[in-house]
């Protein structure tokens, strides 16, 4: 659950007071939010200002985030952290501004009493409330009103030096937890008494992870909203934006060799990623803080019998591993040895680029990518390839769409699949569609509304 920027908890906060409050007025204002001290707001109308004012340790660190280190150093351990937080309201009017910003207040008293923990799992209004960096971390950040006298509160006010004294709440936030240090390296092993020394102990993956950008259908129109997903997820044919993973670990370099396993019809295929060959095509590797970047690509070359030759990815179960050579000294002379990472695992997933209507309550669903369903399907027995939920229903598959009725799905093309709402669905209503190719779920994605 670390947290590697105290700014993210604020920004989360900034979601949460605005789409709850929101939506306890029926969407009928815009609330604006705004983080600075109270002396410097500029005023607007409908506006919620939430200043970060003190934070200190909470506790010893215990959490022992960097499993790869032994024995454990203090370093290696996440640091809690507690969070205090002053809130006021602000809003422009001629007349009664005052009492708007109490009843602004008063909704955000109920934010904070109906919402003590903010998670992964909380959204308002369809709006997830943690900031793209803080999900699939575990965080579960507790929210507490303070209370104070009125000499406290009016105090305050004095600290910050002006005469403008406001209704105010104020409250905190635990279980805030700062990210640990990453690891730079690891103590080499020693093969024999002499000179067979590996430097080190080659590289070492302790967590990887991506993104993928969803439209969700709100009331104001769709929005983008991109996602953290951790362990690494890709989506085939999914926008640049989204086309990166991140490795983090010990011993992570650009000059590491990285071997992908991937999905081949009914087998599985390793290759190991030439970047210099792939570069035309997006793929390269670069260093970040505490492990590297790798940029992908839907389709990978790799020599086959020496020929290079082009292999569009598969949606389904994959593995990631590094490799680094080192030398040894035998006989006086440098012997290169390989050193292999860990393996991961990570999944490739289908991208639906769009769903249209073809003819009455029949759709047609269209993948991004290079791969071909009539092939990975075979003549037969698609439902073992298949799968399709539509608003939490789940349609059968079918090996012939000439033969498609109502609730059933079907490939109709290299990428793209055909399927008739049950007769009991409005075809205009908003549905959430999931489908699945070999277990591999696409990104969220809507029709109708």
């Amino acid at each position: 659950m670390p947290v590697t920027s105290l700014s993210d908890v604020t920004s989360s906060l900034e979601t949460l007071f605005k789409e709850n409050i929101e939506e306890r007025l029926s969407n009928a204002v815009t609330v604006n939010t705004s983080t600075v001290a109270p002396a410097d707001v500029n005023a607007a109308n409908n506006l919620i200002n939430i200043f970060l004012f003190h934070f200190h340790p909470d506790g010893k660190p215990t959490v022992y985030e960097n499993q790869a280190i032994t024995p454990p150093q203090p370093a290696s351990f996440s640091k809690p952290v507690t969070l205090y937080y002053h809130l006021t309201a602000y809003h422009n009017s001629a007349t009664n501004a005052h009492l708007t910003e109490q009843d602004l207040l008063g909704h955000a008293m109920a934010t904070l009493l109906d919402h003590t923990e903010v998670n992964d799992d909380l959204t308002v209004g369809g709006v997830p409330v943690l900031e793209t960096a803080l999900l699939d971390e575990d965080n579960a950040f507790e929210l507490e009103v303070l209370s104070k006298s009125d000499t406290e509160a009016l105090n305050v006010w004095a600290a910050h030096e002006t005469s403008d004294l406001r209704l105010s709440i104020y409250f905190k936030v635990k279980n805030v937890r700062l990210q640990p240090q990453a690891p730079q390296s690891f103590a080499g092993p020693i093969l024999s008494i002499g000179n067979l020394v590996v430097p080190n102990m080659g590289p070492r993956i302790a967590s990887i992870h991506s993104t993928i950008t969803a439209t969700l259908p709100m009331d104001s129109g769709p929005v983008a909203r991109q996602f953290r997903r951790h362990p690494a997820e890709l989506y085939l044919g999914a926008p640049v934006t989204d086309r990166q993973i991140t490795l983090l670990g010990s011993s992570l370099d650009q000059f590491a060799a990285v071997d992908l396993t991937v999905p081949v019809g009914a087998d599985s295929e390793v290759i190991r990623i030439d970047f210099d060959a792939n570069a035309a095509g997006g793929w390269a590797i670069a260093p970040t803080t505490g492990g590297i970047t790798i940029e992908w690509d839907a389709d990978l070359e790799r020599p086959v019998s020496g020929v290079p030759t082009v292999l569009p990815l598969e949606p389904g179960s994959a593995q990631i591993k590094l490799a680094k050579t080192e030398y040894i000294t035998r006989d006086d002379a440098r012997v290169p040895i390989e050193i292999r990472s860990n393996s991961v695992a990570i999944t490739l997933h289908p991208f639906i680029a769009g769903i249209a209507p073809m003819a009455a309550r029949r759709f047609r669903i269209d993948l991004n990518g290079g791969y071909d369903l009539t092939t990975m399907a075979g003549p037969s027995d698609h439902a073992s390839l298949l799968r399709l939920a539509v608003g939490g229903t789940v349609y059968e598959v079918i090996d012939d769409d000439a033969a498609l009725a109502a609730g059933q799905i079907a490939i109709s093309g290299v990428r793209s699949l055909d399927f008739i709402l049950t007769s009991d669905v409005d075809e205009t209503a908003l549905a959430f569609v999931q489908l699945w190719v070999r277990d591999a779920v696409s990104q969220p994605f809507w029709i109708g509304g």
